[in-house]
C-alpha cells in the first residue's frame, strides 16, 4: 500500500506534482518572496511610476511650458479628449524622447528588429510593415476579415471604417461615366511584392512570379467586368539576381527608373485601350534633366532613431526633371484633359519636402510620354479616400476639377486595398445642374 501523502508534502513537492494541478487550473502559481525583497521591488516600481511624471513636470516648468496633464480637467472627458491627452503626453515626453530612439538604435543593431511599422529586411534594406502584411496576410476581400477590420476601428474610437474597396471604386466610377470621362486605376505594388529576396532571402528566382495579395485578381476580374479599366505595373516575373531594384532600398516608394518604364506603360495604355483621343491643347514642348539627390528613406524616419543615427546611409538616386522650352519644372495644368489623382507615389520625385526633389514626378513623366499636359491632384496617404475627398470639396466648392476632362487615372498604393479606408462619397451632391458636353 503506498504510503499516505502528507498536507506538507503536497504543498512542497515539485512543478510536476499531480498536487499542484488544483491551484494550477486556477491559475495560483504559488511563490516564496522574502518581505524585504517584496518591499524593494514594490519601492522601485513605485519610483519609477511616479518619477517619469514628476521629473516631466519640473521640466515643463523649469521650461515654462504647461503640463499636458492638466488637459484631462479643462476638457470634457470624452473618449476623443482622453485620447488625445495619452498622445499629447507620448509627444511630450522627454524620458520617451530621450530613451526610445537610443533603445530602438540598440535593437535594430543588435538584434536585427524593428517596430510596429518597419521590418528590417537584409543588407540595410527596411520595409514599410502594413505593406508587408497586406502582400502575405489573408485576402481583403473576405468578408470575415472586413468586419474583424470594422470590429477593431470601432473598438480604437476611430470612425466608421469601410473596408470593401470595390463600392469606392465602381461608384466613383459610375459618377466619371455620367460625365463622359473614363477611370482608370493604378494600383502600384507593395515594395514586399517585388523585392522578397530583400525582405528574406528567398524568391530570387527570376522565374518565380512577384507575391500578391489573394484577392488581388479577384478585384481586377471583377472591376474588368463592371467597364473599369486598369493598369498592373507589376512585371510577370521577378527581377533576376544582380538586375536594378524596383524600389528604393530605405524608403516606401518606387526607384525614379521604374516610375518613369509605368509612366510610359500608362501612356500606352491610355492610347491604345482608354482610346485617349488627340490632345485639344497645343502639344507641350517637354525635356529632362538628370540632377541627383539623396536621403535617407522614409521608412528609417519611421524608425524613430537618433537624430544623428549612423546605421543607415542616405542613399542616392538620379531623378530627371521634367522641363518646358522656357526652362520651367513642370506643373499641372488645370485644362488639360486627363486628371491623374494619386498619394505618395505620386508625389515622390515631385513634392520637394519629401526629400526626393521636384518636377520629377509620374505626373510630369506620363505628360511627357504622351507630349500633352495633364492635371495633378495628389496627397500623401490614405490614397483610398483622400484624393477622392480633394476632389468631392473642389466640385463641392464650385471648382470644376472635372471640366473638360476625358480621362481620370486614379494611383493608389495596392496595399490600401487591405489597410484602407474606402469611404463613400454622396456624388449627387456635386452633380452638374445642367447638362455637360460629353465626350466620345
Amino acid at each position: 500500500m503506498p504510503a499516505a501523502t502528507t498536507h506538507d508534502q503536497q504543498h512542497h513537492g515539485g512543478p510536476t506534482d499531480p498536487a499542484h494541478d488544483a491551484d494550477l487550473r486556477r491559475g495560483i502559481l504559488k511563490t516564496d518572496v522574502a518581505r524585504p525583497i517584496a518591499f524593494a521591488l514594490v519601492g522601485t516600481f513605485l519610483l519609477i511610476i511616479a518619477g517619469v511624471p514628476v521629473g516631466q513636470t519640473v521640466r515643463d516648468a523649469k521650461a515654462g511650458d504647461d503640463f499636458v496633464l492638466l488637459d484631462l480637467f479643462r476638457r470634457a472627458p470624452t473618449r476623443d479628449n482622453i485620447k488625445q491627452v495619452e498622445e499629447d503626453l507620448e509627444r511630450a515626453s522627454t524620458v520617451r524622447e530621450f530613451v526610445r530612439p537610443r533603445v530602438q538604435a540598440l535593437l535594430t543593431r543588435w538584434g536585427g528588429f524593428g517596430n510596429s511599422k518597419v521590418v528590417i529586411g537584409r543588407a540595410g534594406w527596411l520595409f514599410y510593415g502594413p505593406g508587408v502584411a497586406a502582400v502575405g496576410g489573408p485576402g481583403f476581400l473576405d468578408r470575415d476579415v472586413q468586419r474583424t477590420r470594422q470590429k477593431a476601428a470601432l473598438d480604437a474610437g476611430d470612425s466608421p471604417l469601410f473596408p470593401d474597396p470595390r463600392p469606392a471604386i465602381l461608384d466613383f466610377a459610375r459618377f466619371l461615366k455620367r460625365r463622359g470621362i473614363a477611370l482608370v486605376v493604378l494600383p502600384v505594388p507593395d515594395k514586399a511584392s517585388l523585392q522578397p529576396s530583400e525582405l528574406h532571402g528567398r524568391g530570387g528566382d527570376a522565374a518565380r512570379v512577384p507575391a500578391r495579395n489573394p484577392d488581388a485578381d479577384r478585384l481586377t476580374t471583377e472591376l474588368r467586368a463592371a467597364g473599369v479599366l486598369g493598369v498592373d505595373p507589376s512585371p510577370d516575373r521577378l527581377a533576376a539576381p544582380g538586375s536594378p531594384p524596383y524600389f528604393l532600398v530605405q524608403d516606401t516608394h518606387w526607384r525614379p527608373e521604374w516610375m518613369q518604364a509605368v509612366a510610359s506603360q500608362l501612356a500606352r495604355f491610355l492610347t491604345t485601350e482608354a482610346k485617349l483621343p488627340a490632345p485639344t491643347l497645343p502639344a507641350p514642348i517637354w525635356r529632362t534633366n538628370a540632377r541627383e539627390v539623396a536621403r535617407v528613406g522614409d521608412v528609417t524616419d519611421m524608425l524613430g532613431l537618433p537624430e544623428q543615427q549612423t546605421l543607415f546611409a542616405p542613399e542616392s538616386v538620379t531623378i530627371f526633371e521634367v522641363r518646358n522650352r522656357l526652362n520651367q519644372l513642370f506643373e499641372p495644368n488645370p485644362e488639360a484633359d486627363i486628371l491623374l489623382l494619386g498619394d505618395s507615389f505620386t508625389n515622390v520625385f515631385s513634392l520637394d519636402t519629401m526629400g526626393w526633389g521636384q518636377g520629377a514626378g509620374l505626373g510630369a513623366h506620363l505628360a511627357q510620354a504622351l507630349a500633352r499636359d495633364v492635371d495633378v491632384l495628389a496627397q500623401n496617404d490614405a490614397g483610398a479616400f483622400t484624393t477622392r475627398q480633394l476632389l468631392f470639396n473642389a466640385l463641392l466648392g464650385g471648382e470644376d476639377r472635372l471640366k473638360g476632362k476625358r480621362v481620370v487615372v486614379w494611383e493608389f498604393a495596392s496595399r490600401e486595398l487591405s489597410i484602407g479606408n474606402w469611404k463613400p462619397f454622396d456624388w449627387s451632391r456635386v452633380e452638374p445642374h445642367s447638362p455637360l458636353e460629353t465626350h466620345p
